[in-house]
């Protein structure tokens, strides 16, 4: 049975139609992620879909018991609410159902016959539900995912409505990602994580029970975490199977597809009606009107739509300077209260791409305003290269006044320009017509960030610093800055939470954490891998430290057995690596023969008639599931 159905939905606001008839049928645990234009109308299909807006015309349906969680915009907190607790009343309903399961074990202790049957029906149904929602390890998941989308320690205790704007929408996401939901619609829940964060909820989305509908702009999350891409386009949806790169592939077969098949008819519809027109009244009259019946009765093709606007980010000539863009000497950032970092040294030389990354609070962008000339270091200094001039992309755009507009910008900026060279300018980055005279109040966040790029290239800069710079902008709009800034010849420094944009752009890496920066020769992805290998050599150092430390235990236990004269206990020997294959398949034998027979105890008598027996079995279950789990993936580490 589907889990949800949307039915030919239309939505006007005013003259402009942003659904035309989108239907849609979502079944049980799917992983969908929703694309399109910024502005055509995804916010509107998720608030429909979650009951926080109506549509005009067609009808959402959910199914009948099922349960669907969004994340606010601006979640609200009660006072004294602190993080932790606001994320575990996202387990309301897990904690419900697992006091309905004991309720449901009592009683089973006290009936029988038809009354027993029924009761351990509904003991099967509650314990199913009670996994769905992973009720058996509820309350751990609260610190697993406050963990693991980036709140520190120190944040969960704190009362949730004193906290930054990003760390309210941290915790808001947390709950809804603990609560199990049967259908969970996420709207960018990338914009507030760094990208160990983003990474983290790929895996969390991917292993959820749960279908998932995620409108979101990183092509890696649509890559790793859907198994298919819905399109909205001119208001109607459109289903491709697979992630986002098997999208973009058969998104243009079928565009070739539908255009021959378009063509084809059209001549033939232009052959036809050549046809009839010059023979309508001659000798072949009779044939003619034949032919006309028959035209008559066709059913034209639209001729297929291809929206192939994006913005023509011309690439700025960067200005000649020397080879050497700039140095820093002893550099420290940040506040009098909070050092970042410092002692930092760097060299940066012409045309070097760099990305520069790190946890959410390290430093970056603190470090890019130092090195753009936006703020003043702690303490050491920036050395400028000769003929080194910076071009700076804020990602708040906060350069600009709330009353302006995109045309009064462009043109303070460049006083020689003509009024028709301003609007020729902004047509470029898609503000035609009345557009170009919309306050910057009223723009989203894309249009701000094609305001700021707009500008960003009027200059010659012999350098950038770009902080965030796709931020906002849709698909189409960051592969025309891609584009852009792989053609720019002067050097790039870029802080951003895009992997993809890092990986295609960036050669090398700077990494802000802990109150240390690092300098990576490669891209992200290789920065990525050296990460996991440090981690794991200090796992492996960490295991060898402990192996000592029980090893000096040992021997000062033995010594002193020696002394007392007493004989030491015997110990089988431990097999060596070599074996450890062979015992890891009886271990998995084992815990696999002892899930069957806590399976099988559910069942009985003895079990299901003691409530508290029951219970401490379901337990024992989940803990030999864990751990079966941990032995088959260490086995097929040995394939």
């Amino acid at each position: 049975m589907s889990l949800l159905v949307l039915d030919a939905l239309k939505k006007h606001y005013g003259a402009q139609e942003v659904l035309s008839g989108a239907s849609l049928t979502i079944d049980p645990g799917a992983k969908i992620g929703i694309v399109g234009r910024n502005g055509g109308g995804k916010t509107t299909l998720m608030r429909m879909i979650a009951g926080k807006e109506h549509p005009d015309w067609g009808s959402v349906t959910l199914r009948k018991g099922a349960r669907l969680g969004s994340v606010p915009q601006r979640p609200v907190f009660e006072a004294g609410v602190t993080a932790r607790e606001y994320v575990a009343g996202g387990l309301d309903e897990a904690r419900r159902v697992l006091t309905e399961l004991e309720v449901v074990g009592e009683r089973m202790g006290e009936a029988s016959g038809d009354e027993l049957e029924r009761l351990m029906r509904e003991h099967d149904r509650l314990t199913e539900r009670v996994e769905h929602l992973g009720g058996w390890d509820a309350e751990r998941s609260v610190e697993t995912v406050m963990s693991g989308i980036g709140l520190a320690p120190a944040l969960w205790d704190r009362e949730a409505r004193v906290m930054s704007g990003g760390e309210k929408s941290r915790t808001a996401l947390a709950r809804e990602l603990v609560a199990g939901h049967d259908l969970l619609l996420l709207d960018e829940p990338t914009n507030h994580l760094d990208l160990e964060g983003i990474e983290w909820i790929e895996r969390w989305i991917a292993e959820l029970d749960g279908a998932v509908l995620i409108v979101s702009h990183d092509r890696r999350l649509l890559t790793n975490s859907v198994q298919a891409i819905l399109e909205l386009e001119r208001g109607q949806l459109t289903s491709y199977a697979g992630s986002y790169p098997k999208y973009l592939v058969q998104k243009a077969e079928r565009y070739d597809s539908d255009h021959r098949a378009w063509a084809q008819q059209h001549e033939m519809v232009k052959r036809e009606e050549l046809f009839i027109k010059k023979h309508m009244g001659s000798q072949r009259t009779a044939e003619a009107k034949g032919r006309a019946k028959k035209l008559s009765n066709i059913v034209r093709l639209e001729q297929p739509f291809l929206d192939v606007r994006r913005p023509v980010i011309r690439t700025p000539k960067a200005a000649r300077g020397g080879e050497l863009v700039l140095t820093t000497e002893g550099l420290s950032g940040g506040y009098e209260s909070n050092v970042l970092f410092k002692d930092v040294d760097l060299r940066i030389g012409r045309g070097q791409r760099i990305g520069v990354v790190g946890p959410n609070g390290a430093g970056k962008t603190t470090l890019l305003k130092i090195l753009a000339g936006r703020m003043q270091p702690l303490a050491g200094k920036v050395l400028g290269g000769h003929g080194s001039i910076c071009g700076y992309h804020d990602q708040d755009t906060a350069q600009f006044h709330p009353e302006s507009t995109p045309f009064l910008e462009i043109s303070r900026s460049r006083p020689g320009m003509t009024d028709l060279e301003v609007r020729s300018h902004l047509a470029r980055f898609l503000f035609r017509g009345n557009e170009v005279d919309k306050e910057i109040a009223a723009l989203s966040g894309g249009e701000r960030a094609r305001v700021a790029l707009a500008l960003l290239v009027l200059d010659q800069p012999s350098w950038m610093a770009l902080d965030e710079p796709t931020n906002h902008l849709d698909l189409a709009s960051r592969a025309s800055l891609e584009e852009m800034l792989s053609e720019f010849d002067g050097a790039l420094l870029c802080v951003s939470h895009d992997r993809e944009f890092l990986d295609g752009l960036c050669t090398h890496v700077i990494s802000v954490s802990g109150g240390q920066v690092r300098e990576h020769d490669g891209n992200y992805s290789s920065w990525r891998r050296l990460l996991d290998e440090e981690r794991t050599e200090a796992g492996e150092a960490k295991a060898k430290i402990a192996g000592r430390k029980k090893a000096e235990e040992r021997r000062q236990r033995e010594a002193a057995t020696k002394k007392s004269g007493k004989k030491p206990a015997q110990k089988a020997k431990r097999p060596r690596n070599p074996y450890r294959l062979d015992k890891l398949e009886k271990e998995i034998m084992r815990l696999e023969e002892r899930l069957a027979e806590l399976q099988a105890a559910c069942a009985t008598e003895d079990v299901y008639r003691n409530p508290q027996r029951l219970k401490e079995t379901q337990i024992e279950i989940a803990e030999v599931e864990h751990e079966l789990a941990l032995a088959n993936e260490e086995w097929e580490s040995f394939a």
